[in-house]
């Protein structure tokens, strides 16, 4: 089945990655576009927007605490969200060694492994660590690939995935006194749950009062779990099988 939609790369995207992602899209036989992705990922396979990371960068941004903002917002507003971390641990070691920060490969791998747990604990985020770029171009592509064809008949497909807007409908429709249309409006005004916290920013939202607003502030900020169910299918998708 040829492909016809095109793999989406960020147009800021420059350098060996890019040139790896663009010869194995050649070799996969589809397009590449370039396009200003607004800050969600460096390329978009299907529905799955892609961040990637040499391992310095992986390191540096997350004492930063900028790589958790960025797949935070990635989490909060795309599908699928795809982590890729490329480089080889034993050259980072030596670079930190010729720079004067003494690390091990041990130490280093640690905690590399401890930034990957900790992001798929907090985050509905996939990863995948490749040794080079070559091996990270190859799997973008296969990636877009992949999302345009069927599942096969062993493997459990996401046919419908709810999107993060959805499960925040659904977690608010609970709340006695609103409906959709009040969602909406929080939605449109607020722009997530966090936001919704504060009171100043439920005054701005348009037909709410004071005892609604106060009963979505206790239903926020309660200690008790509100649990909103993913729906996945498993199987085939609209009858059809890879082959």
């Amino acid at each position: 089945m040829k492909i016809t939609e095109p793999l989406l790369i960020d147009t800021n995207e420059r350098g060996p990655l890019h040139d790896a992602v663009v010869r194995a899209a050649e070799r996969e036989g589809f397009a590449i576009k370039k396009e200003h992705l607004q800050g969600m990922g460096d390329y978009k396979a299907g529905n799955a927007s892609i961040e990637c990371k040499s391992i310095p960068d992986l390191i540096q941004s997350t004492f930063k605490g900028h790589l958790q903002r960025q797949i935070e917002n990635l989490d909060a507003n795309c599908e699928r969200v795809v982590l890729v971390v490329h480089g080889d641990i034993a050259k980072y070691v030596a670079m930190c060694r010729n720079q004067g920060r003494p690390t091990s490969y041990a130490k280093t791998l640690d905690l590399m492994l401890g930034i990957f747990a900790r992001l798929t604990a907090d985050f509905d985020c996939h990863i995948y660590r490749a040794k080079d770029h070559a091996e990270a171009g190859m799997f973008i592509a296969k990636l877009h690939s992949k999302m345009h064809k069927s599942a096969s008949r062993h493997g459990a497909r996401a046919v419908t995935r709810t999107s993060t807007n959805d499960v925040r409908a659904d977690m608010l429709v609970t709340i006695p006194g609103i409906g959709p249309e009040m969602v909406a409006k929080l939605l449109e005004t607020c722009g997530s749950i966090e936001e919704m916290l504060y009171p100043e920013s439920l005054k701005a939202v348009r037909g709410m009062g004071p005892k609604l607003r106060k009963r979505l502030l206790e239903v926020l900020t309660s200690e008790e779990p509100v649990r909103v169910q993913k729906t996945y299918n498993r199987g085939e998708r609209n009858g059809t099988q890879s082959k």
